[in-house]
């Protein structure tokens, strides 16, 4: 192992997660304009990207493009259970960059 492994090692990591939040932002601006179900833009992002995405990588994807104002949830008046998520202008403004 080199010295410059574990930094190439981040790096990649890195990349991956960027990688991830575009993807999940490029779904949601083709699914526009409806909201998209978690579980269906899950589907999406794993048919998307190799590897699949973890369910923590995921998550932790979810919340940073949340926290940011990229994306949000919408409710769905008929099962409280089913998280929607739709792309914000934001959002969209990132992807035309």
């Amino acid at each position: 192992m080199t010295n410059d492994e574990p930094l190439k090692r981040e790096l990649n990591i890195m990349t991956r997660c960027i990688d991830v939040r575009r993807a999940i932002l490029e779904i949601l601006e083709r699914a526009e304009p409806y909201a998209l179900p978690e579980r269906q833009l899950k589907i999406e992002i794993n048919s998307a990207l190799r590897p699949p995405v973890g369910d923590a990588e995921f998550d932790d994807a979810l919340c940073f493009i949340s926290r940011r104002g990229l994306a949000a949830t919408v409710p769905d008046p008929l099962d409280e259970q089913n998280v929607k998520w739709t792309i914000s202008e934001p959002g969209k403004a990132l992807l035309r960059q």
